[in-house]
């Protein structure tokens, strides 16, 4: 890859951040939250992305943001009110500015132009109070209403110089500041305007602004490209430097930019000021300005109200002050006013004296690759470790021993590296989470059904190879919660429900794995339908005794499907059981929760790592077995006393005033013929995610290990009650047991015989 397609590759990377940030926060202004700095991060994604594009000559997408981002000026200006109906329109834009990057990228088929113009004939309408754009503000926009002039005088007549006079300089001891501005030609190569500029600097307040064309070549050697003008701006205002500072905040590396106190102008504070709505007929006229310019008289703006726009305060680079050069041979020229000295800053009192603000975290992007080969050599180095420290055991050496005390402090120092590399591969679940927004909204666009997310849990963090495989199971499983689950608005109202439906989306960290919970306040499920539907489709029997829990899992059967007609969105019968696969595949399972009438909750339970675990090595029969830790509430020696038996058969134990059932691990798992004597074993007291306890009988326990996770099922096949194996130090195979189906399913079921390992 060539630097300027690396270059390339880095601005869509952070278009996927900018666009992250742009659904978030369009979601809280759809919530309500309309203030200043919201709006503001909007227009600063936008903006962004229009910048980058327009340095890569993406036309397309730079045409759409612009429109994009003309619209959030208004917004920020206060020029226009941040309504419901204006909301769902930049809601709609994010997904087109989402379908353009992606089209940029090649990641997709070009945006289609009907949908792409009829959203921006709205954002122009809303921009423009319901009129198109005159053509004429297009046009000043674009050239700045310049108009060509000749002249007989020759090019360096004196007389053709426009002095500023001296009513335009700012009174001595007004508080304000003077601008020195010299746009870089790669300025405007990123898609900004210097007269932009200057026009939300004249928002700040009354304005006086000088142009110096000395650096301006004759025609024949110009560069249309390049930046040649010098501005100068005094502005008369009560505002802090960092106000000022703010409007250049995206050009600040692509000019050369000076800020001076004209006189009493107000210290550098890190507080927000007020925001001011200026009216549209006063915003800065650059024509006009240019006009002036050439009749010879330095232009002026009205005043206006300071309307700063809060924002986090960015670092200014080295400031260029212009030097004077002779005037070159010009059409008209417009030279600076010379600038007054300025007086002394005023000592900041102590009340405003700022606390210093914690720099933000330095980050640099590095290819998942070299983090997963960094994973991969960190198992090994596990792997060895306990193979060393068994070895050291086997020997005999004494635990004051040298050696010995030098294992334990490998061990700790590899447990240290573990887990510092695990913390880099572990992610936030927003990066899925902030994509399901948009889902929810086409999908209910497509069903006619009103439909509000509700997330929580964005920041819950978990191994970023179950973030990326997240996406697809819970996309198909909000699908079918707004298809299937929820009600239509008359049906929702006929049931005394309110018309918009409620879709929650949640994270959170529960026995050292991560759950994700898919809920809606729907209908919940029909449970006499889908049992006839499966019976009709001959996946159970018509006479089959089913409990409420077995006919709501009967929906992840292969080829079952209640939608009565095949849609773009669910009912071609390949569903649910994909997504059952999906979740086995990472090592997790889902359930399901439903009341009919109220709703129906699923429920997704994930390991936090693909990686590590630590566990609780245990023997059960001849085999050498791994109980995941976060799963252990306590372990016991069964008395008799506490022993008792259901029906003369299945036992269970007293624990803490309570009966648990009894679980001989190695009958149930087929590792031993004949159930054995509890009291001659251990009990190991575990609970489920959905907080069920029982307690697993094993011969004997080992000790406490930290084990690298292998797929079994990848290089074996998916064996019923475990959920991985690993390396022991001796270089022996162990099972990584599946405390939740051990204790919900094969509890019920009768002893295994079709899986044994070899010794």
């Amino acid at each position: 890859m060539d630097a300027f397609e690396a270059i390339k590759a880095t601005f869509f990377q952070e278009c996927d951040e900018l666009l992250a940030e742009l659904e978030s926060k369009l979601m809280l202004l759809e919530q309500g939250q309309t203030d200043l700095e919201t709006i503001n991060a909007v227009f600063r994604a936008v903006h962004s992305v229009k910048g980058g594009a327009g340095a890569f000559g993406l036309e397309a997408l730079v045409r759409f943001a612009h429109v994009f981002e003309t619209l959030m000026d208004e917004l920020r200006g206060g020029r226009k009110p941040c309504d419901a109906v204006t909301i769902k329109t930049l809601l709609r834009a994010s997904d087109v500015l989402a379908d353009h990057i992606q089209a940029a990228q090649g990641l997709a088929p070009p945006v289609d132009e009907e949908r792409s113009a009829g959203l921006v004939q709205e954002l122009e309408l809303l921009t423009h109070g319901g009129e198109a754009p005159p053509a004429v503000e297009e046009e000043e926009e674009d050239d700045f209403g310049f108009t060509p002039m000749a002249f007989d005088a020759p090019l360096d007549d004196p007389a053709l110089a426009v002095e500023a006079t001296a009513a335009d300089a700012a009174p001595a001891g007004q508080p304000g500041w003077r601008i020195v501005f010299k746009p870089h030609g790669r300025m405007y190569g990123s898609a900004n305007e210097a007269g932009l500029l200057l026009r939300e600097v004249g928002r700040l307040g009354p304005i006086t602004v000088s142009v110096d064309e000395a650096a301006l070549p004759t025609l024949d050697v110009l560069v249309a490209e390049d930046g040649y003008l010098t501005w100068t701006i005094d502005l008369v205002a009560d505002v802090d430097e960092k106000a000022v500072r703010e409007v250049f905040d995206f050009v600040e590396a692509d000019c050369d930019l000076t800020i001076t106190p004209l006189g009493g102008a107000p210290a550098l504070v890190f507080e927000e000021e007020p925001p001011a709505v200026l009216p549209a007929s006063d915003e800065l006229d650059i024509a006009a300005l240019l006009a002036k310019a050439a009749a010879g008289a330095a232009p002026e703006t009205p005043a206006a109200a300071p309307a700063p726009a809060p924002a986090p305060q960015s670092v200014a680079p080295q400031s260029v002050t212009p030097e004077p050069a002779a005037p070159a041979p010009v059409a008209a020229q417009v030279s600076a006013p010379e600038p007054a000295p300025a007086p002394a800053a005023a000592p900041i009192p102590p009340a405003q004296v700022a606390t210093p603000v914690a720099p933000a975290p330095v980050t640099i992007r590095v290819d998942l690759d070299r983090v997963d080969r960094l994973i991969n050599v960190v198992g090994e180095l596990v792997i060895q470790q306990a193979m060393l420290s068994q070895r050291v055991l086997e020997s005999g050496l004494a635990r004051s021993s040298g050696i010995a005390l030098g294992m334990e402090d490998l061990e700790l120092l590899t447990r240290e590296i573990q887990d510092s590399v695990m913390a880099i591969r572990a992610q936030p679940v927003k990066s899925v989470f902030q994509r399901m927004p948009r889902l929810v909204r086409e999908v209910a666009d497509m069903v006619s059904k009103q439909v509000r997310l509700v997330t929580s849990g964005e920041d819950t963090e978990v191994d970023k190879t179950v973030v990326e495989r997240l996406a697809e199971p819970i996309t198909h499983m909000l699908r079918n919660a707004i298809d299937h689950g929820l009600e239509t608005p008359e049906e929702r109202i006929a049931a005394g429900k309110p018309a918009e439906g409620t879709v929650r989306l949640a994270a959170l960290h529960r026995s050292g794995r991560i759950v994700i919970e898919i809920a809606d306040d729907g209908r919940g499920i029909n449970r006499e339908r889908v049992k006839k539907i499966a019976v009709d489709k001959g996946l159970i029997a018509a006479d089959a005794a089913l409990t409420d829990e077995q006919i709501d899992n009967l929906i992840f059967l292969p080829g079952f499907s209640t939608a009565a007609v095949v849609s773009d969105i669910s009912g071609r019968g390949v569903g649910m059981d994909v997504v059952r696969r999906s979740i086995q595949a990472l090592g997790g399972r889902i359930s399901i929760s439903s009341v009919p009438g109220k709703g129906s909750t699923f429920t997704l339970s994930l390991p936090l790592t693909l990686a590590v675990l630590d566990g609780m090595v245990v023997t059960a029969a001849d085999q050498t077995l791994i109980a995941p830790l976060p799963a252990i509430v306590e372990s016991l020696t069964p008395q008799e006393s506490d022993l008792h038996y259901v029906g003369g058969l299945d036992p269970v134990i007293r624990f803490r005033d309570r009966f648990l059932p009894l679980i001989d691990v190695a009958l149930t798992m087929g590792f031993r013929e004949t159930p054995m004597v509890p009291s001659e074993g251990v009990a190991v007291v575990v609970e489920t995610e959905g907080g069920q306890q029982a307690a697993l009988l094993f011969d004997a326990i080992q000790g406490q290990r930290q084990v690298v996770i292998k797929s079994l099922e990848t290089n074996y096949r998916q064996v019923e009650g475990v959920a991985a194996a690993t390396i022991l130090g001796d270089g022996r195979v162990a099972l990584i047991l599946d405390v939740d189906v051990l204790v919900t399913d094969m509890r019920r079921k009768s002893p295994r015989s079709d899986f044994k390992l070899a010794s």
